[in-house]
């Protein structure tokens, strides 16, 4: 597993020989898509005139719980970069990579994964999971994560939507059977 991961790694990263404005793009997309992707929920909020503390909570607490496993699992298996280790190229020395949602890129492949399940406008999804792929190829390209780095983000944010997803269903469940109870007891009196 560990030779894939170096292999995919050295395939895609950038090297001396790569053309600049391939690095450029490279640089670009490993920020650019996560702005892109707040600005377009936002729109898409924004636009969306029915429940929208249905969909925003939902989604923030989804980033905010996988924000939380980030951190948890760097606590226990710390990063180890390709820069760490000097192996490929990093395109993007000494920038901050937003690190203060963990070490793993988590934040787009949450936001798409809660945003399919929360909103189900599917077209703005597919566009989401675009800006995913293009994150992933611009983030090993520049150097910064190893390809299953990226994969291992993407796990801890599905576990962040279905941990939201259980406790939201739970809460609904519970709120209805409470509901019912106190309809039953009025009838009875």
């Amino acid at each position: 597993m560990q030779e894939l991961n170096l292999s995919v790694f050295e395939m895609i990263n950038a090297t001396s020989d790569t053309a600049l404005w391939l690095i450029d793009w490279g640089r670009f997309l490993s920020w650019w898509p996560q702005l892109i992707a707040v600005c377009g929920l936002l729109i898409f909020i924004l636009g969306k005139n029915d429940d929208i503390a249905g969909g925003i909570l939902p989604v923030l607490a989804t980033i905010g719980v996988a924000t939380g496993l980030n951190h948890t699992l760097a606590w226990a298996y710390p990063l180890v970069s390709p820069v760490d280790i000097h192996i490929g190229y990093s395109w993007m020395q000494g920038a901050s990579l937003g690190q203060w949602m963990g070490p793993y890129p988590i934040f787009l492949s949450t936001l798409t994964l809660s945003c399919m399940i929360w909103f189900r406008n599917y077209l703005f999804c597919g566009c989401l999971c675009c800006l995913v792929i293009a994150n992933a190829w611009g983030v090993i390209l520049v150097g910064n994560y190893f390809p299953s780095q990226f994969l291992l983000g993407m796990v801890i944010g599905a576990s962040g939507t279905l941990l939201v997803v259980l406790c939201v269903h739970g809460q609904r469940k519970l709120r209805d059977y409470v509901t019912s109870s106190e309809n039953t007891l009025s009838t009875m009196s």
